[in-house]
């Protein structure tokens, strides 16, 4: 709470970043730009636009002592986080481009000087900051050194080490932080009906989407779409049956393993990125019974697999399902790739 006002009520977690926003914003000492660095779904924009709708938000004025900002009921705010004012603006990468160009940066430079429609400020949120090209970040220094006072940046990415020191150094950066699996939970239950019915009917496959989550909010929404649950379920229920049948330490189960795996490439590889996250949860149980986990939901099946299993025996499986994808992205045969990552691991 800061000056009698509950700030940011909706957002879950990164109490050091709402920290800092709400401190910024109670005394009116914001930045004119801040970079929002975390994994994709760690709410990243949604911090932008609460951020630009506290700012904006009629409840900061109000006589009562414990207003919550954003209020989500003015019209600054609905406007705001439903997406329809004209003076917050997402830039992003452009007809399917992997990086933003300078060409993307010279219309936003010529933008910034149209004054806000009807709120005090113009916010833009930069997506994939970090992939902007270096001519295209010497281009923006300009934008960030001198922009006009009612200019405010929201620069979104996963890594800003990829951002140049000239730009990091005129905007903070501030983290989101993973999300624990009750505060997931807790949002999902309040924010989404299907939540409370997924739970209800199907209490393992609840336990599994916030597991799924690893941390994500974002996830965890995407989540409760039953078509992308399923395709998600399912590769985990393979990594789960193949973690089963290769704890048998034998040849014939780690042929039988082999024929579990699909046919394509891309397939197999998704299904070796699923296998390899159960693989890391039973190497860190090996170590230590309560060490986090990112992949069972249950620590109990978790423990009782890991038993099956050697130190030894997980890591070399670990090591030769990183170079099995490698060989895979390079178009090796598939069937014989499996066959040489078993040997590798020495369970052929």
């Amino acid at each position: 709470m800061t000056d009698g006002i509950i700030y940011f009520p909706n957002i879950v977690g990164n109490d050091a970043l709402i920290r800092r926003l709400s401190k910024d914003i109670s005394e009116n000492r914001l930045s004119h730009a801040y970079v929002l660095e975390g994994a994709k779904g760690s709410g990243r924009h949604m911090i932008a636009k609460e951020a630009i709708a506290a700012i904006e938000c009629e409840a900061r004025y109000d006589d009562k002592s414990r207003a919550s900002v954003p209020c989500g009921r003015c019209k600054n705010c609905e406007k705001i986080l439903s997406g329809k004012s004209p003076d917050v603006i997402t830039v992003g990468l452009e007809d399917d481009r992997s990086t933003i160009g300078v060409d993307t940066i010279r219309r936003l430079k010529e933008d910034i000087y149209t004054a806000p429609n009807d709120l005090s400020v113009k916010a833009y949120i930069i997506e994939y900051a970090d992939l902007m090209t270096p001519q295209a970040q010497n281009a923006f220094l300009l934008s960030l050194e001198e922009p006009p006072s009612y200019i405010i940046f929201f620069l979104i990415c996963e890594n800003s080490a990829n951002l140049l020191e000239t730009v990091r150094s005129r905007a903070p950066t501030l983290r989101t932080q993973r999300a624990s699996s009750e505060e997931i939970e807790k949002y999902l239950l309040k924010n989404d009906s299907r939540a409370a019915e997924l739970k209800t009917t199907s209490p393992r496959e609840w336990e599994e989407i916030i597991c799924a989550s690893q941390g994500s909010i974002g996830n965890g929404l995407e989540l409760l779409d039953a078509k992308k649950r399923a395709r998600l379920l399912e590769y985990r229920s393979v990594a789960k049956s193949l973690v089963t049948m290769l704890g048998r330490l034998n040849k014939v189960a780690a042929l039988e393993a082999i024929s579990s795996f699909g046919t394509k490439r891309t397939e197999v590889c998704k299904q070796i990125s699923f296998l390899q996250s159960a693989l890391r949860d039973l190497l860190l149980l090996k170590k230590c019974e309560t060490a986090p986990l990112c992949f069972f939901e249950r620590r109990d099946d978790a423990i009782e697999l890991s038993t099956n299993f050697t130190a030894q025996t997980l890591l070399s499986l670990y090591d030769a399902s990183l170079v099995a994808v490698d060989d895979l992205e390079a178009n090796a045969n598939v069937r014989l790739t499996l066959m040489n990552m078993m040997q590798s691991a020495g369970l052929i």
